[in-house]
């Protein structure tokens, strides 16, 4: 039997002969076991755990608290240690539970929320339930509430707290955080679902009401009290957003209850808002196909109504829900007249030929409208369509090629390569494209592809299947780019796809360095084109993404110089000045920290 110095003596002054298995993952089932054995006296285990949480590595604290998180692990196998209250409680602090006017960096309360997983589940839970009953914040009252019920389901002691939050509360955004949370713990609880149900039926803020519905969607599933309000509410509320939010959760929890095909054959038959409509008939379509009230509702449009868009909407889902329905191919049939809009019979020919292919008519119709049309758009759908009906297409390959040299559109020529690089004889053309699109974000593209991404890098990750193309694409992006914006897509496409592809190591070695250099060095700024094109992203986000993206690219020789830059950053003194650089360099060097040994670790913190 080992005494706790075999695992763990600390020798600052020396530390290649101290010994730190206690830091090494093989040894991490021994320790646990060695405080698990009945051999072992509680005293030699107190004072191990006690040097564990007094542990002081100077080097930035990261490995005092690894230290510290090991010990909490070594609770649930040593339950009667006396500094298990206290233990817990400090875990408690630094997952964001107790403030106390500090706010401690992610690093930390990420792990210190995953040492409450592993640690002794009875004093957290006893924990959590006594700060329910004791706390007079009530941001730590929604936390907790929170934690526990996900550590101890259907808690009715968090569930009550969250039910009180929610009666007091007046702040909007506070509300949906509490809705959210209640969301997440109160799955088949009536008192969760009486009290979204209360607040749907009694707030006058729709935006409210409408999280309110949604949440009963995930959390009512068959209960009588949910799908009496929805179906109450149906009947009062008729053809808006919430009223559509009320037909999704009722049918989600109630599938084929009758008021929601009721619902949305009133909205088919009264509303003039077009994407109401257009919403309504889809959810005919999905919900109750075949639907005869329905399928009368949108005949009934389709000759009556004086809106164009709404007659050819009503068409496309009447044929949806009919297939055969001669009202709607013969409202079609007009529409492919020439004295229409060259979109308009585009569009009612792809409509006839989806539900009947053989149509002459619409397919002249295309024929005719592609080979006369200036749009860009329309040349490259049909295009599209033709490739479609036959991949071998000559006409359909010159279109696309001719869009890709001559449109003035980045959207365009990315949408022509995208599909020429589908083609052997046009490949490395489409190619050639893309990587001279690279380093563009193209605004139109998040209505189109992936938005958060660079999009030609997106199409040549999925043409690539050996990431060859895509990483050399990459690689010149990040050497290239000043823009941060464009740097941290690129790094996290790159990231991404590092664990399915060998990277160049010379390369890797350049690419680590200018990551590194623009976490120290990237500075918030008030550019409009930034947030436009990052659409959510803040400054913080920004920094963060590049950390994670640096992460999972850093091979072990990384590891030391990493620290050697990145340890000026990491002081209290910068906090102050740089929070999200700050946080972005913990979450590095919390990584570093489980890659490297400590003394290593500790030699690179020190040059």
């Amino acid at each position: 039997m080992h005494d706790s110095h075999y695992f763990f003596h600390h020798v600052p002054d020396n530390l290649e002969t101290g010994t730190y298995r206690i830091f090494e993952p093989e040894w991490k089932a021994q320790i646990l076991d060695w405080f698990s054995q009945e051999d072992v006296p509680k005293e030699q285990k107190e004072e191990f755990i006690k040097d564990l949480t007094d542990f002081d590595c100077g080097c930035g604290d990261v490995y005092r608290y690894r230290a510290y998180f090991l010990a909490a692990e070594a609770l649930a196998h040593f339950k009667d240690c006396s500094l298990g209250d206290a233990i817990v409680e400090q875990l408690l602090k630094w997952s964001y539970i107790y403030f106390g006017g500090k706010i401690y960096p992610k690093a930390l309360t990420k792990a210190a929320r995953a040492a409450l997983e592993v640690t002794d589940r009875e004093r957290v839970i006893s924990a959590f339930v006594q700060l329910t009953h004791t706390t007079e914040s009530r941001h730590t009252l929604r936390e907790a509430a929170l934690h526990l019920g996900k550590f101890d389901p259907g808690n009715k002691s968090a569930i009550a707290a969250l039910v009180l939050l929610l009666q007091v509360t007046e702040h909007k955004d506070t509300i949906y955080k509490i809705i959210r949370s209640l969301e997440q713990i109160g799955s088949g609880s009536e008192i969760a679902i009486a009290a979204l149900v209360h607040l749907m039926e009694t707030t006058g803020d729709k935006y409210i009401c409408r999280y309110a519905i949604s949440s009963l969607r995930e959390i009512g599933c068959g209960s009588p009290i949910a799908i009496s309000a929805l179906v109450k509410f149906l009947q009062v509320n008729r053809g808006d957003e919430i009223c559509f939010a009320a037909i999704v959760s009722l049918w989600k929890i109630d599938p084929g209850n009758a008021a929601v095909t009721e619902s949305l054959v009133h909205i088919l038959e009264n509303t003039q808002n077009r994407y109401f409509f257009s919403d309504a008939a889809g959810c005919l379509a999905e919900m109750a196909p075949g639907c005869q009230a329905a399928i009368a509702a949108l005949s009934e449009r389709l000759e009556t109504d004086p809106d164009e868009w709404l007659r050819w909407r009503a068409a496309d889902r009447l044929l949806e829900i009919d297939p055969t329905n001669q009202i709607a191919t013969a409202t079609l049939s007009q529409m492919l007249e020439p004295a229409q809009a060259e979109w308009e019979r585009m569009r009612a020919a792809e409509i006839l030929l989806r539900s009947d292919p053989g149509n002459k008519t619409a397919a002249a119709t295309l024929s005719e409208v592609f080979e006369t049309t200036q749009d860009e758009e329309i040349r490259w759908r049909l295009a599209e369509r033709l490739l479609e009906i036959d991949p071998d297409s000559q006409t359909a390959v010159t279109t696309l090629s001719q869009l890709l040299e001559t449109s003035d559109s980045q959207l365009m020529r990315l949408k022509a390569a995208e599909r020429l690089a589908q083609s052997e004889d046009c490949r490395q053309k489409a190619i050639t494209a893309l990587f001279e699109l690279a380093h563009s974000f193209i605004d139109e593209y998040q209505e189109y592809g992936l938005p958060d991404r660079l999009p030609a890098i997106s199409i040549l990750e999925k043409i690539d299947l050996t990431y060859q193309l895509t990483t050399e694409a990459l690689f010149q992006v990040i050497s290239a780019t000043e823009d941060c914006t464009t740097l941290m897509f690129a790094a996290e496409s790159l990231a991404r796809i590092a664990p399915s592809n060998s990277l160049e190591k010379a390369k890797l070695d350049e690419v680590v360095p200018i990551l590194v250099r623009f976490i120290q060095t990237f500075q918030e700024v008030e550019d409009t084109q930034f947030y436009s094109a990052t659409s959510s992203l803040s400054y913080e986000s920004c920094l963060l993404e590049l950390a994670d993206s640096l992460k999972a690219l850093l091979q072990s020789d990384h590891l030391p110089q990493v620290v050697t830059a990145l340890k000026d950053y990491a002081g209290e003194p910068f906090y102050k000045n740089s929070s999200y650089r700050y946080e972005a360099v913990l979450d590095i060097l919390w990584h570093c920290a489980q890659k490297m040994t400590y003394p290593d670790f500790c030699k690179a913190w020190r040059e």
